[in-house]
C-alpha cells in the first residue's frame, strides 16, 4: 500500500513536470492556442538583434507591464504571443544564419518573418516579381568594425591606409558574405582612399579581400594567421579582443567619406507580403515586443547586456564591450531614411541591382522595399510619445 502511495506520487510529480519540460518553460493552454497560427521566425542569433532576445527573456514581464509579450512553451525555439490576455499567434524561433542565408529561408518559405542585414533582404527583393519582401521594421545602425590581428602596427585608418600605401606587399582582409554591409562600406572607403582592392591577381593590389563563408570563421581564420585582419559586426569583433588576438582599428561609420556612414543600415525586420496579408494582428504584436526590446536596450543597458549575454552564450564581458557600440532603433527616424538612402543611392551607383530596381530610382527603391505602417502602429501602441 505504502509503495502503491508513493508510485502514485511520483506518477502525479511527472504529470505536474511534463516530459522535456525546463524551469523556464510552461505547459500551453490547448484551448488556447487550438485557432492560432503558428509563424516561424528566422533570426542570425547576433548581438544586432538582441531586441528579440530580450522580449523572449522578459515575456511575462512584458505581458504584465505592456499587456503584449511572448510567453515561453520552449524556451528559445516556440513561444506564444500573447496580446490582452489572449493568444494570438505561436512563434517558432529558427536560427538560419546570416549573409544571404535568411533571405534564401525566406524565399524557400521555411520562415515567415526574418531578421537579417539590409543590403542581402534587398537583394532578394529585387531579384522578386510574386510575393516580394518588405523592410518592416529597422532594428539598428551601425556595430561594424575594421579588425587587425593584435601585433600589427597600424592602430587607426589613417595608418593603415598609410601602411598599404607605403608597402608592397598586401594584408588580406576577410568578410562574411558577398553582401554584408561591412563588407561594401570597407570597399567604398577604400576606394575613396585610392587604395587597390580586389584578389590576389588584381593588378596594384594592395587589400585582398577574402569570403570566409561565415562569421563563425574569422576568429580561426586569424588566429591561424590566414587572414591579417576581418571587417565584420559585434559579438565576433569583442570576442577577438577579448582572446587577444584583434583589435579594432576603425569603425565602419567613421570611414570616409566623412560623415557618410553615420547611421548605415544593417539589421532590419523582414516578411513577405503574404506573412503580412494573413498575419496583420500577428505581426504587429510581434513589432511590440520588438519595441519594447529595443526600449528596455535604452533604458536599463545593464539589464540588456546581461540577457545578451543570457541569450547567446557569450561571457558577460564581450557583451559588455560590444552591445554599447550598437545603435539600437526600431523606428524609421529621419536618420534612419537618411543612411537608407546613401546605401540605396550606392547600390544603384554600383549596379549591384540587375533584376527589377535595375531600373528604379533609390526613392523608388526605398519606396517599394519599405513597408512601415504596422512598425508606426505597434510603437504608437507601446510608447507614450507617437511617432510620426
Amino acid at each position: 500500500m505504502k509503495f502503491k502511495s508513493i508510485a502514485l506520487l511520483c506518477l502525479a510529480g511527472l504529470v505536474l513536470v511534463g516530459c522535456g519540460d525546463t524551469p523556464t518553460d510552461k505547459p500551453a493552454d490547448p484551448a488556447a492556442t487550438a485557432n492560432v497560427p503558428t509563424i516561424v521566425v528566422g533570426h542570425v542569433g547576433h548581438d544586432h538583434q538582441i531586441a528579440l532576445y530580450i522580449a523572449a527573456l522578459e515575456g511575462e514581464s512584458f505581458i504584465t507591464k505592456h499587456g503584449v509579450g511572448l510567453r515561453p512553451v520552449k524556451a528559445g525555439e516556440q513561444y506564444d504571443l500573447v496580446e490582452a490576455g489572449k493568444t494570438i499567434a505561436r512563434l517558432r524561433l529558427v536560427k538560419v544564419g546570416g549573409g544571404s542565408k535568411m533571405p534564401a529561408a525566406l524565399a524557400r518559405g521555411e520562415i515567415e518573418i526574418g531578421l537579417g542585414g539590409v543590403p542581402a533582404v534587398a537583394k532578394l527583393a529585387d531579384s522578386q516579381t510574386e510575393n516580394p519582401v518588405k523592410i518592416i521594421c529597422p532594428l539598428q545602425t551601425d556595430g561594424d568594425m575594421l579588425v587587425l590581428a593584435k601585433a600589427a602596427p597600424s592602430k587607426t585608418w589613417a595608418e593603415f591606409i598609410a601602411a598599404r600605401k607605403a608597402s608592397d606587399k598586401p594584408v588580406t582582409i576577410g568578410y562574411k558574405a558577398p553582401m554584408a554591409v561591412a563588407k561594401l562600406i570597407f570597399q567604398r572607403a577604400l576606394d575613396h582612399e585610392g587604395v587597390v582592392w580586389g584578389d590576389k591577381s588584381t593588378p596594384g593590389v594592395k587589400v585582398v579581400l577574402l569570403n570566409m563563408k561565415s562569421g563563425k570563421n574569422a576568429i580561426p581564420l586569424l588566429s591561424g594567421k590566414s587572414i591579417d585582419g576581418f571587417v565584420m559586426n559585434q559579438p565576433v569583433v569583442a570576442l577577438a579582443e577579448s582572446k587577444g588576438l584583434g583589435k579594432t582599428v576603425a569603425h565602419l561609420n567613421t570611414l570616409p567619406p566623412a560623415g557618410k556612414w553615420n547611421n548605415h543600415p544593417c539589421c532590419c525586420v523582414c516578411a513577405p507580403k503574404d506573412t503580412l496579408a494573413k498575419h496583420p494582428q500577428a505581426v504587429k504584436a510581434f513589432l511590440k515586443v520588438i519595441h519594447l526590446g529595443t526600449n528596455l536596450i535604452a533604458s536599463d543597458p545593464k539589464t540588456a547586456i546581461r540577457l545578451a549575454s543570457e541569450w547567446t552564450k557569450k561571457p558577460l564581458a564581450v557583451e559588455q564591450a560590444s552591445v554599447p557600440t550598437i545603435a539600437y532603433n526600431a523606428r524609421p527616424t529621419a536618420a534612419w531614411w537618411t543612411g537608407m538612402t546613401t546605401w540605396a543611392t550606392m547600390m544603384t551607383d554600383a549596379k549591384l541591382y540587375t533584376g527589377r530596381y535595375a531600373t528604379m530610382t533609390p526613392a523608388e527603391i526605398l519606396k517599394d522595399l519599405c513597408q512601415f505602417e504596422l512598425c508606426i502602429q505597434a510603437y504608437n501602441e507601446v510608447n507614450p510619445n507617437p511617432f510620426k
